[in-house]
């Protein structure tokens, strides 16, 4: 009796397709658009929270974004806590480099925390706390601009060596129902006694005093700040530039 012959059919192997990383031309992965915090005096620097490589401010947007409502903001607000990390001064210098800006960024480390696999480094100054709360805000679908102004009078309280003329960061939101609001989310002075929240509401105006009110007030403690200075310049940065193109496009 002959045996009939069995054939087993070769299994097809199936390549899983690996996930495109960040577009360096365009910043594009996902719904996300890359951008650095332009300004008329250059790009802006950090202290390398999501940019170990080349320091700069990077900004995650995201094409789905939406403006909040108040209610909306202050409970995104509530639940982040960027403003919960110590402020520690760090003396920045500015550097020269060769070739663009956007080709220094470390975009693998972009891509990871956007899929949630990294975290960007602790916030240690203004640009870094403002830079944060923008993504965090981005990444929960909420509308964010980074906001930069320039100050006069800085009475430097805690005795950095930070000049009179200077600069700080910030947020802004446009709410859908009580419009424009600023918010500085700079954590308190490292090692010195504070409330549990730094989260404050800000109107930075040009030719006026730069006073801030906490949002979360804190029994024992004045709900305002005192004034860093006299505004001299506000700048708002929405998306910001990537290889010199502003937005998703």
């Amino acid at each position: 009796m002959t045996i009939p012959q069995i054939i087993t059919p070769t299994p097809t192997t199936t390549r899983a397709v690996p996930i495109q990383g960040i577009d360096p031309t365009a910043g594009i992965y996902k719904n996300y658009y890359l951008g650095l915090a332009d300004t008329s005096g250059g790009d802006l620097g950090g202290d390398g929270c999501y940019d170990d490589k080349g320091d700069f401010i990077i900004l995650i947007n995201n094409k789905n974004a939406t403006n909040p409502t108040y209610a909306q903001l202050v409970s995104f607000l509530q639940n982040d806590k960027t403003d919960e990390y110590p402020y520690t001064y760090t003396n920045l210098s500015g550097s020269f480099y060769y070739g663009t800006a956007e080709s220094r960024v470390d975009l693998q480390n972009i891509k990871n925390i956007i899929d949630g696999i990294a975290q960007p480094k602790n916030p240690d100054i203004c640009a870094d706390f403002a830079e944060r709360l923008h993504n965090d805000a981005e990444m929960a679908g909420i509308r964010c601009a980074y906001v930069s102004i320039e100050l006069s009078g800085y009475t430097d309280p805690n005795n950095f060596g930070i000049s009179a003329d200077t600069g700080h960061a910030l947020d802004a939101f446009q709410t859908t129902d009580r419009g424009l609001v600023y918010v500085d989310d700079t954590g308190w002075v490292a090692n010195e006694p504070h409330p549990s929240r730094a989260v404050k509401i800000a109107n930075p105006i040009v030719g006026q005093q730069y006073i801030t009110t906490n949002l979360f007030p804190q029994v024992g403690w004045d709900s305002s700040t005192e004034s860093m200075g006299t505004v001299t310049d506000v700048e708002a940065i929405w998306d910001g530039i990537w290889n010199g193109h502003s937005g998703s496009q």
